[in-house]
Order: C-alpha cells, then structure tokens, then sequence
C-alpha cells in the first residue's frame, strides 16, 4: 500500500518535539533488545505453611507478588518487607529470602524471565537485587483474571506484557545502566552464548565453549568466571534449569520426555539435578504450580 501524508503542515506549526530516537538512542538500543518473558499467571491460598521457618529460600525465576488479602512479610540483607494488599512487589531470582506468614492470605503471582542478550537474564546477576515495590493493582482488577472459564485473548496478553514491563521498570529504574554494565564484560562472550543457546543439554561440554571462545578449557574458565562473577558451569546450571521450567510448568510432557528433550541420561539423573536446583522434584513442582 503506498504510504501519503496529506497532513496540512499547519497543523505542525506549534508542536514541541518532547522525545525521539535521536535524543535516546542509547536508551531505545538497550530497550529495544530487552525481553520479559512470562513463565505463567499463579493464585494461591496460603497461610502459615507459606512461612520458611526462618530460612532463607529461593530459584532462579523472578517473581511479581500481588497480595489480594491477607498480609505476609519477605526478610532480605536483614531488611523487613511488608506485602500489603493491593501492592505489586518484585522478587528477583537468584535472591532467596525468609518468608513470614501469620494468616490467611490469597496471592497472585507471576512467574517471569528476562532477557538482553541470547538467554542471559541481567537481573539474575544485578549486585543490587533484592524486594523492591514495583506499583500497585486492584486486587478487585486481579480477581477478573481468576473468573472461571476466562480466556485470555490477544488484547489481553498483549496489557499484561505492558504492565509487566511497567511494574519492572518502576522496581528497576536503573534498568539501563544494569544492562549497560551487563554487556560491558558480557558481550566478549557473545559466540560462547550463542553456542550455549544453539547446543543448550546436560551432554553440552566445556570443549565445546572453549573452542567458541578460542582458548583452552582452562583459560576459558578464568576469562569466563571473572568477567560474569560466576563459572561457567554454574552458568550452564542455570540455564539449563530456567530450560527446564520453562517445561515443567509450560507443558504436560511427561517428566522422561522432558529429560530426553534436554538430553540428560535417563528421567532419575533429570529429577535429582532439578530438586538439587529447586528444592523438590519436576513432579511435585509441576503439581504446586499446574496451569489452570
């Protein structure tokens, strides 16, 4: 279809250019590349089994916790946060913390990822994370999404991937300059990443990542340790364990052929590696956060 502009450049004469891409080109690159993705949309009843009797616990997936009723509390650095009805709180992974509970409450929450660069996730690694207050929802708005039979339609995903991304960058207002310093020891890594994410399996070895790096196993390691803060097998630990959620919860494959697909050696090595990982089995974690 050819484009026209029969616009009377009259109508332009007052207007004040407030934003454009020139002004913000930094910003609109490290915004243009940034995902969210979600994982799923959970409610739950809960009470004081929800409290972690003074321990501090955790996975690597974020978590936006929006209280309906009821009022619970999350301990992180010795810091005391209240979740209080109606509030939207932001729970980065990687981050465990104590859980306090002494009634009866009812949640709704998400689970998510985030994403810049080919499956690497910049808040898992944010030296600052912790709970912070992403916003506010009414929990009379949230109790909509639970009405029986409800289909989400496009339109609707389409709002909630909105709020998601506003409710991160109002918990997350340094945002940028996170993934700006991200990529600053990151992007020497691009071809290991996208090896990762090419060859992504439990039979994926650390040859592999080497030769895409150009150097030896062991020179690799060190390069690759000090430039993210973590080793590269705890990196593939992780990854392969957001994989294996991303299964787990997403779909009702049977847990063997989850652990073919992710080529592990058999069903009984997958379910040890991920209760290691999130402290239960693929089983019992698909039960406690089942699709509706």
């Amino acid at each position: 279809m050819k484009r026209i502009d029969t616009t009377d450049p009259r109508s332009h004469s007052n207007v004040l250019t407030v934003l454009n891409g020139a002004y913000t080109e930094r910003e609109a690159h490290l915004a243009g590349k940034f995902r969210i993705h979600m994982l799923g949309l959970y409610f739950a009843q809960v009470g004081p089994e929800w409290g972690s009797d003074g321990h501090q616990q955790g996975d690597y997936v974020h978590h936006l916790d929006i209280s309906l009723s009821g009022r619970r509390q999350v301990v992180a650095h010795g810091e005391v946060f209240n979740l209080e009805p109606g509030q939207v709180w932001f729970l980065p992974g990687n981050t465990p913390v104590e859980r306090r509970c002494n009634e009866n409450c009812e949640v709704l929450f998400f689970k998510l990822a985030s994403e810049w660069l080919p499956g690497v996730d910049p808040l898992l690694d944010w030296s600052e994370r912790g709970p912070r207050l992403a916003g506010q929802c009414s929990p009379a708005e949230c109790r909509g999404w639970l009405e029986a039979g409800r289909a989400f339609s496009m339109a609707d995903l389409l709002n909630l991937r909105g709020r998601l991304g506003s409710w991160i960058a109002c918990a997350v207002p340094e945002l940028g300059d996170i993934i700006a310093s991200h990529l600053k020891t990151q992007t020497q890594f691009t071809a290991v990443f996208e090896t990762i994410e090419r060859m992504l399996g439990a039979d994926l070895r650390m040859s592999c990542l080497s030769e895409a790096y150009g150097t030896s196993d062991h020179a690799f390691s060190m390069a690759f340790t000090r430039g993210t803060g973590i080793s590269p097998k705890e990196y593939l630990k992780r990854r392969l364990n957001q994989e294996s959620l991303k299964w787990v919860i997403n779909t009702d494959l049977q847990i063997k052929e989850i652990a073919e697909k992710l080529r592990f050696s058999d069903e009984f090595y997958f379910s040890r590696f991920f209760k290691q990982l999130n402290g239960c089995s693929p089983k019992l974690y698909r039960q406690r956060f089942h699709r509706r």
